[in-house]
């Protein structure tokens, strides 16, 4: 029932301006953690196996789409993934003459470039089914706690003497991919780059607890989806490289007893994309790499999980985007952790 075969069509070109609709984009995110690129992609269901499956598909209920324009029809997505690689939305239209063999499908990626397809090509698709755990475990930074703005505000304080200039996509980019943030800032031509990246590091560290309390926080709604989760039997473990001073965000809010196991930078030797924090913390909690989830915000959360033997949740509240998270094949993409109880089961 959960996967289907279709063969790949070209649909009419009507559908790439639809997909950048803002409400249309904004639900798509909310719904599938999918960004759409622009237009969507076709298949036909040639043999009836494959239009039974779907027709069970489109029994269930599926996330209502609603228009903001009574000009448009509603519609239901279901969250999925294409060739079980690319995190994926399958959009059914509420219209009455919607055609039965015909399977439409949204994702953060172009489809055909990125897995190489020809015209006509077969093409599965997988109805994401509930991930069942005994354990879950969450990165920090982006994920449970919103800092970006605060690595951002440090980054300046520390530039700002030097003349150098920080972005948000420096700051993002080097969340996302794990690399040395100050060798991405200072050029390498200038006298003294190394020292002077030395020194940038060191004056960030200092200000980083002040600032972090200023400019950092634990996501809004954190403590009713820890709740649910722990409602479920799921047992709860933080696995970061972050250092200790992040807790006390947690701490303040009065979720950090929600833990059952926590593991940072201090306590592994090697970071992640390493598992070795997540082998510890799962070790911990004594729980089966196959019986446990890891959430996370950027392309070095997945790669993680993929090496501990985990399945990988990741989410668009932090330093990775739709399209960066999805060429790394997670088994979902959530917009944020307020999506995350409603796709899990107790094992």
């Amino acid at each position: 029932m959960t996967v289907v075969q279709g063969q790949l069509v070209r649909g009419l070109g009507k559908a790439a301006d639809f997909t950048q609709i803002d409400w249309v984009r904004r639900q798509l995110i909310e719904y599938a953690g999918i960004d759409p690129h622009p237009g969507t992609v076709n298949l036909v269901l040639r043999d009836s196996a494959n239009r039974s499956r779907w027709r069970s598909w489109r029994d269930l209920p599926g996330h209502a789409m609603v228009p903001a324009d009574a000009a448009f029809c509603s519609a239901r997505c279901y969250p999925a993934r294409i060739g079980g690689r690319i995190p994926a939305a399958v959009v059914l239209p509420q219209i009455a003459a919607y055609p039965e063999d015909k399977l439409e499908l949204v994702a953060a990626l172009p489809v055909r470039e990125h897995l190489a397809l020809g015209e006509s090509a077969l093409l599965t698709v997988e109805l994401c089914p509930p991930i069942v755990a005994k354990a879950v475990l969450f990165d920090l930074d982006g994920t449970l706690i919103d800092s970006v703005g605060a690595y951002l505000e440090v980054a300046r304080i520390a530039a700002r003497p030097h003349g150098l200039e920080v972005t948000e996509r420096h700051v993002r980019q080097s969340l996302a991919t794990g690399s040395n943030f100050w060798k991405a800032v200072v050029p390498q031509d200038r006298n003294g780059a190394d020292a002077m990246v030395k020194a940038l590091s060191a004056h960030a560290r200092r200000e980083w607890p002040r600032v972090l309390r200023e400019h950092g926080k634990a996501f809004d709604g954190i403590a009713g989806t820890l709740d649910a989760i722990r409602g479920l039997g799921i047992r709860l473990g933080i696995v970061s490289g972050a250092r200790p001073e992040v807790l006390e965000l947690l701490r303040k809010v009065g979720v950090l007893d929600r833990f059952d196991a926590i593991v940072l930078g201090a306590d592994v030797s090697r970071r992640k994309p390493d598992p070795e924090g997540i082998v510890k913390c799962l070790r911990e909690l004594g729980v089966a790499p196959d019986a446990a989830v890891y959430v996370g915000d950027t392309p070095v959360d997945i790669q993680a999980s993929r090496a501990a033997g985990v399945r990988a949740v990741a989410v668009l509240s932090g330093a990775g985007d739709s399209a960066m998270l999805s060429a790394h094949a997670p088994d979902r993409l959530l917009s944020s952790h307020l999506r995350l109880a409603e796709i899990l089961e107790p094992a």
